[in-house]
């Protein structure tokens, strides 16, 4: 797990919850990636204007 105090928030892995039926929304810090990904999910160039980040969307 990580942990980030200032936002309030916890990352718990999927994989460490084998029945968890997960879903994902959108990716996040998608102006690092490595791999791109074309899934249709909104791609935000770094964190939600809400968690501190800019909020700015990527084409995909």
């Amino acid at each position: 797990m990580n942990s980030h105090p200032p936002l309030g928030l916890v990352d718990v892995y999927t994989a460490t919850i084998p029945t968890l039926a997960f879903t994902p929304g959108v990716h996040v810090n998608y102006a690092e990636t490595v791999l791109p990904m074309r899934d249709g999910l909104p791609k935000l160039k770094d964190f939600p204007a809400e968690f501190g980040g800019s909020g700015e969307a990527i084409a995909e």
